[in-house]
Protein backbone atom coordinates (compact mmCIF):
# COMPACT_ATOMS: atom_id res chain seq x y z
CA UNK A 1 0.00 0.00 0.00
CA UNK A 2 2.97 2.35 0.69
CA UNK A 3 4.40 1.63 -2.59
CA UNK A 4 1.36 2.56 -4.58
CA UNK A 5 0.90 5.72 -2.25
CA UNK A 6 4.22 7.01 -2.76
CA UNK A 7 3.97 5.49 -6.99
CA UNK A 8 1.28 7.96 -7.16
CA UNK A 9 2.89 11.33 -6.11
CA UNK A 10 4.71 11.77 -9.34
CA UNK A 11 0.85 12.94 -10.61
CA UNK A 12 -0.43 13.97 -7.19
CA UNK A 13 2.32 15.92 -5.81
CA UNK A 14 0.56 19.56 -7.17
CA UNK A 15 -2.20 18.50 -4.48
CA UNK A 16 0.02 18.37 -1.61
CA UNK A 17 2.39 21.81 -3.12
CA UNK A 18 -0.32 24.07 -4.44
CA UNK A 19 -2.29 24.96 -1.42
CA UNK A 20 1.04 25.94 0.13
CA UNK A 21 1.36 28.49 -2.82
CA UNK A 22 -1.32 31.19 -1.26
CA UNK A 23 -2.07 32.85 1.80
CA UNK A 24 -0.36 32.24 5.30
CA UNK A 25 1.54 28.97 3.75
CA UNK A 26 3.37 30.20 1.44
CA UNK A 27 6.09 31.86 3.85
CA UNK A 28 6.45 28.01 5.52
CA UNK A 29 6.75 26.47 1.85
CA UNK A 30 10.48 26.53 2.04
CA UNK A 31 10.83 24.98 5.76
CA UNK A 32 8.50 22.61 4.89
CA UNK A 33 10.59 21.19 1.89
CA UNK A 34 14.13 21.86 3.53
CA UNK A 35 13.99 21.23 7.31
CA UNK A 36 17.30 21.37 9.33
CA UNK A 37 19.71 18.79 9.87
CA UNK A 38 19.50 18.13 14.18
CA UNK A 39 23.64 17.36 14.89
CA UNK A 40 23.44 17.28 18.72
CA UNK A 41 24.68 15.04 20.73
CA UNK A 42 21.54 14.24 22.53
CA UNK A 43 18.68 11.53 20.86
CA UNK A 44 16.09 13.21 19.38
CA UNK A 45 12.08 12.87 20.22
CA UNK A 46 9.87 13.98 17.54
CA UNK A 47 6.69 15.45 18.59
CA UNK A 48 3.70 16.27 15.65
CA UNK A 49 0.29 17.74 15.85
CA UNK A 50 -2.29 19.47 13.74
CA UNK A 51 -3.19 23.18 14.64
CA UNK A 52 -3.86 25.75 17.91
CA UNK A 53 -6.15 23.27 19.44
CA UNK A 54 -3.93 20.20 19.25
CA UNK A 55 -0.85 22.34 20.49
CA UNK A 56 -3.09 23.32 23.65
CA UNK A 57 -3.46 19.36 24.16
CA UNK A 58 0.24 18.70 23.59
CA UNK A 59 1.73 21.26 25.88
CA UNK A 60 1.28 19.24 29.25
CA UNK A 61 2.93 16.40 27.48
CA UNK A 62 5.85 18.62 26.63
CA UNK A 63 6.51 20.08 29.58
CA UNK A 64 6.58 16.07 31.11
CA UNK A 65 9.83 15.29 28.71
CA UNK A 66 10.90 18.64 29.53
CA UNK A 67 11.17 17.78 32.79
CA UNK A 68 11.81 13.91 32.50
CA UNK A 69 13.84 13.41 29.50
CA UNK A 70 16.36 16.14 29.74
CA UNK A 71 19.05 14.36 28.22
CA UNK A 72 16.88 14.18 24.35
CA UNK A 73 16.30 17.08 22.22
CA UNK A 74 13.02 17.52 22.10
CA UNK A 75 11.75 18.61 18.15
CA UNK A 76 7.76 19.87 17.64
CA UNK A 77 6.40 20.14 14.64
CA UNK A 78 2.78 21.45 13.89
CA UNK A 79 1.27 21.53 10.55
CA UNK A 80 -0.98 24.98 10.30
CA UNK A 81 0.13 28.26 10.25
CA UNK A 82 -1.58 29.46 13.14
CA UNK A 83 -0.78 26.28 14.72
CA UNK A 84 2.97 27.16 14.68
CA UNK A 85 2.26 30.48 15.60
CA UNK A 86 0.53 29.20 18.96
CA UNK A 87 3.52 26.75 19.61
CA UNK A 88 5.86 29.61 19.16
CA UNK A 89 4.12 31.76 21.89
CA UNK A 90 3.49 28.94 24.26
CA UNK A 91 5.48 25.58 23.92
CA UNK A 92 8.77 27.50 23.42
CA UNK A 93 10.09 26.74 27.25
CA UNK A 94 9.75 23.06 26.52
CA UNK A 95 10.49 22.55 22.80
CA UNK A 96 14.33 22.70 22.09
CA UNK A 97 13.48 23.08 17.81
CA UNK A 98 9.78 24.20 16.67
CA UNK A 99 9.32 23.83 13.15
CA UNK A 100 6.62 23.56 10.55
CA UNK A 101 5.39 20.21 9.48
CA UNK A 102 6.00 17.66 6.96
CA UNK A 103 4.52 17.50 3.28
CA UNK A 104 3.51 14.28 2.94
CA UNK A 105 5.93 13.80 -0.23
CA UNK A 106 8.53 11.15 -0.06
CA UNK A 107 11.70 13.24 -0.70
CA UNK A 108 10.06 15.48 1.21
CA UNK A 109 9.69 13.03 4.75
CA UNK A 110 12.74 11.59 4.00
CA UNK A 111 14.61 14.67 4.31
CA UNK A 112 12.93 15.45 7.88
CA UNK A 113 13.38 11.68 9.09
CA UNK A 114 17.13 11.95 8.23
CA UNK A 115 17.49 15.41 9.35
CA UNK A 116 15.97 14.94 12.63
CA UNK A 117 17.12 11.12 12.87
CA UNK A 118 14.35 10.55 15.80
CA UNK A 119 14.53 8.01 18.66
CA UNK A 120 10.75 8.54 18.89
CA UNK A 121 7.96 9.58 17.49
CA UNK A 122 4.60 11.03 19.22
CA UNK A 123 2.02 11.96 17.45
CA UNK A 124 -0.58 14.50 19.20
CA UNK A 125 -4.39 13.96 18.41
CA UNK A 126 -4.41 14.33 14.87
CA UNK A 127 -2.82 15.10 11.56
CA UNK A 128 -1.98 10.61 10.67
CA UNK A 129 -0.38 10.98 7.39
CA UNK A 130 1.09 7.19 6.16
CA UNK A 131 4.14 8.67 4.10
CA UNK A 132 6.13 9.79 7.45
CA UNK A 133 4.80 6.87 9.96
CA UNK A 134 5.88 4.06 7.01
CA UNK A 135 9.40 5.83 6.78
CA UNK A 136 9.86 5.94 10.85
CA UNK A 137 8.53 2.58 11.11
CA UNK A 138 10.95 0.83 8.30
CA UNK A 139 13.65 2.46 10.58
CA UNK A 140 12.63 0.97 13.07
CA UNK A 141 11.08 4.46 15.12
CA UNK A 142 8.50 3.38 17.76
CA UNK A 143 5.66 5.09 16.90
CA UNK A 144 3.20 6.50 19.33
CA UNK A 145 -0.56 7.78 18.99
CA UNK A 146 -1.32 10.36 22.00
CA UNK A 147 -4.84 11.75 22.52
CA UNK A 148 -6.13 9.74 19.84
CA UNK A 149 -9.31 10.23 18.55
CA UNK A 150 -12.03 8.90 16.39
CA UNK A 151 -15.35 9.61 15.55
CA UNK A 152 -18.42 7.29 15.21
CA UNK A 153 -18.68 8.45 11.58
CA UNK A 154 -15.03 7.84 10.80
CA UNK A 155 -15.04 4.63 12.89
CA UNK A 156 -18.15 2.66 10.11
CA UNK A 157 -16.11 3.56 7.62
CA UNK A 158 -12.53 2.43 8.31
CA UNK A 159 -14.65 -0.90 9.73
CA UNK A 160 -15.45 -1.07 5.86
CA UNK A 161 -12.42 -1.50 4.60
CA UNK A 162 -9.52 -3.35 6.56
CA UNK A 163 -7.07 -2.29 4.34
CA UNK A 164 -7.24 1.28 5.06
CA UNK A 165 -7.46 0.98 8.97
CA UNK A 166 -3.91 -0.55 8.79
CA UNK A 167 -3.08 1.76 6.23
CA UNK A 168 -3.73 5.01 8.64
CA UNK A 169 -2.85 3.45 11.69
CA UNK A 170 -1.08 0.16 11.36
CA UNK A 171 2.70 1.42 11.76
CA UNK A 172 1.91 3.22 15.36
CA UNK A 173 3.35 0.53 18.33
CA UNK A 174 0.64 2.01 20.99
CA UNK A 175 -2.59 3.91 20.49
CA UNK A 176 -3.43 6.44 23.80
CA UNK A 177 -6.60 7.37 23.89
CA UNK A 178 -8.45 10.50 24.58
CA UNK A 179 -11.89 9.24 25.66
CA UNK A 180 -12.95 5.33 26.63
CA UNK A 181 -15.61 5.97 23.55
CA UNK A 182 -12.25 6.32 21.43
CA UNK A 183 -10.57 3.63 23.34
CA UNK A 184 -13.46 1.02 22.73
CA UNK A 185 -13.99 2.03 18.98
CA UNK A 186 -9.82 1.62 18.36
CA UNK A 187 -9.76 -1.81 19.72
CA UNK A 188 -12.23 -2.87 17.56
CA UNK A 189 -10.62 -1.66 14.74
CA UNK A 190 -6.99 -3.19 15.40
CA UNK A 191 -7.95 -5.89 18.36
CA UNK A 192 -4.24 -6.81 18.23
CA UNK A 193 -2.82 -3.23 18.37
CA UNK A 194 -1.89 -2.03 22.30
CA UNK A 195 -4.23 0.42 22.80
CA UNK A 196 -4.91 1.91 26.20
CA UNK A 197 -7.28 4.81 27.66
CA UNK A 198 -4.90 7.20 29.63
CA UNK A 199 -7.27 10.03 29.57
CA UNK A 200 -7.62 13.29 27.71
CA UNK A 201 -4.44 15.51 27.55
CA UNK A 202 -6.46 18.49 27.46
CA UNK A 203 -7.31 17.78 30.81
CA UNK A 204 -4.10 18.87 32.05
CA UNK A 205 -3.99 22.65 30.13
CA UNK A 206 -2.53 24.69 32.80
CA UNK A 207 -4.41 28.09 32.39
CA UNK A 208 -2.00 31.28 31.57
CA UNK A 209 -0.12 32.90 34.12
CA UNK A 210 -1.83 34.81 37.00
CA UNK A 211 0.01 38.15 35.93
CA UNK A 212 -1.63 37.08 32.04
CA UNK A 213 -5.13 36.82 32.89
CA UNK A 214 -5.37 39.40 35.57
CA UNK A 215 -4.37 41.93 32.79
CA UNK A 216 -6.56 40.88 30.88
CA UNK A 217 -9.91 41.05 33.03
CA UNK A 218 -8.08 44.77 34.08
CA UNK A 219 -8.19 45.87 30.59
CA UNK A 220 -11.58 44.53 29.24
CA UNK A 221 -13.88 44.40 32.50
CA UNK A 222 -14.22 48.16 32.56
CA UNK A 223 -15.95 47.98 29.18
CA UNK A 224 -17.99 44.98 29.85
CA UNK A 225 -21.14 44.97 31.59
CA UNK A 226 -22.58 42.04 33.73
CA UNK A 227 -23.00 39.37 33.03
CA UNK A 228 -20.81 38.26 30.59
CA UNK A 229 -21.38 35.69 27.99
CA UNK A 230 -17.81 34.51 26.11
CA UNK A 231 -18.75 32.71 22.91
CA UNK A 232 -14.82 30.92 21.58
CA UNK A 233 -14.10 29.34 18.70
CA UNK A 234 -17.39 30.50 16.43
CA UNK A 235 -18.11 28.98 12.51
CA UNK A 236 -19.76 30.80 10.17
CA UNK A 237 -23.54 30.19 10.58
CA UNK A 238 -23.16 30.29 14.20
CA UNK A 239 -22.54 33.39 14.86
CA UNK A 240 -25.61 34.55 13.61
CA UNK A 241 -27.40 32.27 16.28
CA UNK A 242 -25.63 33.62 18.90
CA UNK A 243 -26.31 37.40 18.53
CA UNK A 244 -29.88 36.18 18.08
CA UNK A 245 -29.74 34.74 21.24
CA UNK A 246 -27.76 37.10 23.09
CA UNK A 247 -30.55 39.91 21.69
CA UNK A 248 -32.89 37.29 23.37
CA UNK A 249 -31.18 36.96 26.72
CA UNK A 250 -31.56 40.73 26.83
CA UNK A 251 -28.85 41.78 29.31
CA UNK A 252 -24.85 41.72 29.89
CA UNK A 253 -22.01 41.60 27.70
CA UNK A 254 -21.28 39.10 24.64
CA UNK A 255 -17.51 37.94 24.05
CA UNK A 256 -16.54 36.25 20.74
CA UNK A 257 -13.85 34.85 19.57
CA UNK A 258 -13.92 33.34 15.65
CA UNK A 259 -12.55 30.20 15.44
CA UNK A 260 -10.43 31.94 13.02
CA UNK A 261 -9.14 35.32 13.99
CA UNK A 262 -9.00 36.66 10.00
CA UNK A 263 -12.61 36.28 10.21
CA UNK A 264 -13.08 39.31 12.99
CA UNK A 265 -13.74 41.93 10.71
CA UNK A 266 -16.80 39.38 9.21
CA UNK A 267 -18.21 38.88 12.75
CA UNK A 268 -17.87 42.62 13.50
CA UNK A 269 -19.96 43.65 10.44
CA UNK A 270 -22.39 41.07 11.12
CA UNK A 271 -23.10 41.99 14.90
CA UNK A 272 -23.21 45.66 13.64
CA UNK A 273 -26.00 44.62 11.49
CA UNK A 274 -27.80 42.69 13.86
CA UNK A 275 -28.07 46.32 15.55
CA UNK A 276 -24.80 45.58 18.38
CA UNK A 277 -22.95 48.23 19.30
CA UNK A 278 -19.69 46.55 18.83
CA UNK A 279 -15.82 46.72 19.64
CA UNK A 280 -12.79 44.54 18.61
CA UNK A 281 -10.64 43.22 21.82
CA UNK A 282 -7.39 44.77 20.37
CA UNK A 283 -9.52 48.60 20.45
CA UNK A 284 -11.65 47.59 23.70
CA UNK A 285 -14.57 50.41 24.22
CA UNK A 286 -17.88 50.24 25.73
CA UNK A 287 -19.69 48.22 23.54
CA UNK A 288 -22.57 45.47 23.58
CA UNK A 289 -20.59 42.90 21.34
CA UNK A 290 -17.00 42.69 21.34
CA UNK A 291 -14.93 40.76 18.78
CA UNK A 292 -11.50 38.97 19.44
CA UNK A 293 -9.41 39.40 16.74
CA UNK A 294 -6.19 38.74 18.80
CA UNK A 295 -4.11 35.12 18.44
CA UNK A 296 -3.85 32.64 21.97
CA UNK A 297 -5.66 34.36 24.10
CA UNK A 298 -9.14 32.63 24.34
CA UNK A 299 -8.25 30.69 27.57
CA UNK A 300 -7.51 33.87 29.38
CA UNK A 301 -10.60 35.38 28.11
CA UNK A 302 -13.00 32.64 29.65
CA UNK A 303 -11.85 34.49 32.99
CA UNK A 304 -13.51 37.02 32.03
CA UNK A 305 -16.95 34.95 31.65
CA UNK A 306 -20.35 34.28 33.81
CA UNK A 307 -21.33 32.14 30.96
CA UNK A 308 -19.38 30.10 28.21
CA UNK A 309 -20.34 28.61 24.91
CA UNK A 310 -17.44 26.51 22.87
CA UNK A 311 -18.35 26.32 19.04
CA UNK A 312 -18.44 24.49 16.31
CA UNK A 313 -21.27 23.11 17.68
CA UNK A 314 -24.76 24.97 16.35
CA UNK A 315 -23.35 23.92 12.89
CA UNK A 316 -22.19 20.78 11.87
CA UNK A 317 -18.53 21.01 12.32
CA UNK A 318 -18.43 18.60 15.29
CA UNK A 319 -17.37 20.58 18.31
CA UNK A 320 -14.07 22.66 19.73
CA UNK A 321 -12.44 22.43 23.43
CA UNK A 322 -15.44 22.17 25.71
CA UNK A 323 -12.74 21.57 28.51
CA UNK A 324 -11.23 24.54 28.45
CA UNK A 325 -13.89 26.74 30.50
CA UNK A 326 -14.27 24.73 33.06
CA UNK A 327 -10.35 25.36 34.24
CA UNK A 328 -11.84 28.80 35.55
CA UNK A 329 -14.65 27.08 37.06
CA UNK A 330 -17.17 28.02 34.53
CA UNK A 331 -19.90 25.62 33.46
CA UNK A 332 -20.04 25.39 29.37
CA UNK A 333 -22.84 25.59 27.17
CA UNK A 334 -22.75 23.76 23.49
CA UNK A 335 -24.80 23.23 20.52
CA UNK A 336 -25.97 20.20 19.55
CA UNK A 337 -23.13 18.72 16.73
CA UNK A 338 -20.33 17.19 19.24
CA UNK A 339 -19.62 14.71 17.36
CA UNK A 340 -15.90 15.09 17.73
CA UNK A 341 -15.91 15.33 21.50
CA UNK A 342 -19.37 12.95 21.92
CA UNK A 343 -17.67 11.32 24.97
CA UNK A 344 -16.34 14.40 26.61
CA UNK A 345 -19.59 16.36 26.13
CA UNK A 346 -21.85 12.93 27.47
CA UNK A 347 -19.55 12.97 30.60
CA UNK A 348 -20.08 16.78 31.16
CA UNK A 349 -23.94 16.49 31.18
CA UNK A 350 -23.65 13.67 33.13
CA UNK A 351 -21.57 15.57 35.60
CA UNK A 352 -23.54 18.51 35.55
CA UNK A 353 -21.35 20.84 34.21
CA UNK A 354 -21.94 20.52 30.14
CA UNK A 355 -25.16 21.95 28.63
CA UNK A 356 -26.44 21.19 25.07
CA UNK A 357 -29.05 23.58 23.25
CA UNK A 358 -30.27 23.63 20.24
CA UNK A 359 -31.11 27.24 18.70
CA UNK A 360 -31.08 30.35 20.12
CA UNK A 361 -34.43 30.16 22.07
CA UNK A 362 -33.24 27.02 23.66
CA UNK A 363 -29.63 29.14 24.48
CA UNK A 364 -31.35 31.91 26.28
CA UNK A 365 -33.17 29.54 28.82
CA UNK A 366 -30.05 27.79 28.90
CA UNK A 367 -27.92 30.80 29.83
CA UNK A 368 -30.92 32.01 32.05
CA UNK A 369 -30.90 28.92 34.23
CA UNK A 370 -26.92 28.71 34.64
CA UNK A 371 -26.70 31.92 35.56
CA UNK A 372 -29.29 31.41 38.55
CA UNK A 373 -26.94 28.41 39.93
CA UNK A 374 -23.86 30.22 39.24
CA UNK A 375 -22.49 29.42 42.71
CA UNK A 376 -23.59 25.74 42.66
CA UNK A 377 -22.40 25.22 39.37
CA UNK A 378 -18.85 26.82 40.12
CA UNK A 379 -18.03 24.35 42.72
CA UNK A 380 -19.48 21.37 41.09
CA UNK A 381 -17.10 22.26 38.16
CA UNK A 382 -14.28 22.43 40.40
CA UNK A 383 -14.84 19.33 42.21
CA UNK A 384 -15.39 17.56 38.34
CA UNK A 385 -11.56 18.97 37.18
CA UNK A 386 -9.95 17.68 40.05
CA UNK A 387 -11.01 14.30 38.73
CA UNK A 388 -8.55 13.99 35.95
CA UNK A 389 -4.43 14.33 36.72
CA UNK A 390 -1.62 12.38 35.86
CA UNK A 391 -2.39 11.83 32.23
CA UNK A 392 1.05 12.96 31.05
CA UNK A 393 3.02 10.56 33.54
CA UNK A 394 1.06 7.92 31.74
CA UNK A 395 2.47 8.45 28.69
CA UNK A 396 5.92 8.58 29.72
CA UNK A 397 5.65 4.70 31.61
CA UNK A 398 4.55 3.87 27.95
CA UNK A 399 7.74 5.13 26.40
CA UNK A 400 10.52 4.38 28.88
CA UNK A 401 9.43 0.92 27.67
CA UNK A 402 10.83 1.69 24.31
CA UNK A 403 13.71 4.45 25.54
Amino acid sequence: MQKIYFGTQIFTWPCYILPHLSGKKRHLLEKRLFPPKISVPKPVIWIHTLSVGEVQASLPLLKALKKNYPGYFLVFTVATAQGLEQARLKAEEYADLIWPGPIDLYPVITRYVKGFNPRAFILVESDVWPGVLSLLKKKGVPLIFANAAISKKSFEKFKKYSFLRKFFFGNFDVIGTATLGDFERFKKLLPTKKIFFPGNLKFEIELPPTDKIEKIISQLSPFLKRPVIVCGSTHPGEEEILFEAFRLFGQGSLVIAPRKTERAQEVLLLAQKKGFDVALRSKPSHAQVMVVDTLGELLALYALADIAFVGGTLVPVGGHNIFEPVLHSIPVSFGPYIESISDLASLMIEEGVGFCASDAPALVALWQQMLARNDTLSSRVSNFCKKFSGISEKYLEILATFL
